[in-house]
């Protein structure tokens, strides 16, 4: 699954994991910590436990609590942005190359059935750069409403110039809602989309929760949009001949980026 030249021309791709166990590793930290964050109650499988997580019946000020605890576990303890980088190793350097910078705060969704609660149906660039790539990792399968919708790379391009040209965001949004595909992405896979890739998501018609992350990577030495390297980006990755520069510019400067 996953194909570079179809990444090329429509601007995003699903990719299935390399390495499984890291993705699993990863998904089992997750669900201990959310399932301590309910009391310990729920299913004791992941999938299960994730897919049913609406059963718990949260306010959408615990629901934010709980996503709030996960995300900063995962900052401070889990290192998920080396993890899927091992997870998703050839996919990545095909795209950006062998000197690698990622977030450093990944993001994690929880979007529960009816929750009408939902980010705008916008694009990652700018602010953020056109030189990243989005790794939209689900902790469940994903299909239908249960998913993300995306538009192709022509498709993304005729939507901004609709905003450039003075229309609408209701009817840049119109556009987008009839344009858009809806991704059909198994746990183990990922969907990878450039940052200016128009997507957003419907009101969660399925009976079942989705829980994704994600996370954004780029080459290290790419432009960088309003959030740079050492406020938002860490280095995750640094070809030989990057190494042997950032030596020889710490000797002669005092200062350069660490390697990791």
């Amino acid at each position: 699954m996953g194909d570079l030249a179809t990444f090329g021309s429509q601007g995003y791709e699903i990719f299935e994991g390399e390495r499984r166990d890291k993705i699993d590793e990863l998904r089992q930290k997750l669900f201990l910590r959310a399932k301590s964050a309910v009391g310990g109650k729920g299913p004791d499988e992941p999938a299960a436990f994730f897919n049913r997580f609406h059963e718990h019946k949260l306010s959408s000020a615990d629901l934010n609590k709980v996503r709030l605890d996960i995300v900063d576990h995962c900052t401070k303890e889990l290192d998920v942005a080396r993890n899927l980088f091992t997870g998703f190793h050839s996919t990545l350097l095909n795209l950006v190359g062998p000197d690698v910078a990622a977030q450093r705060t990944v993001n994690l969704v929880i979007q529960q059935p009816g929750d009408s609660d939902q980010v705008p149906i916008h694009r990652d660039a700018p602010s953020n750069s056109h030189f990243e790539v989005i790794v939209w990792l689900p902790l469940v399968d994903c299909f239908k409403t249960k998913s993300m919708f995306i538009l192709n790379k022509p498709d993304s391009s005729t939507g901004l110039d609709m905003l450039k040209s003075g229309k609408s965001y209701v009817d840049f949004s119109a556009f987008a809602r009839g344009k858009g595909r809806d991704l059909s992405v198994p746990y183990g896979s990922a969907c990878f989309f450039a940052a200016g890739m128009v997507h957003g998501c419907n009101v969660n018609i399925e009976n079942e929760t989705r829980w994704s992350l994600n996370i954004r990577y780029k080459n290290l030495f790419s432009p960088y949009g309003a959030k740079g390297l050492l406020e938002f980006f860490e280095i995750i990755s640094l070809s030989p001949l990057s190494r042997i520069g950032f030596d020889f510019e710490r000797q002669e400067y005092g200062a350069s980026p660490k390697a990791p």
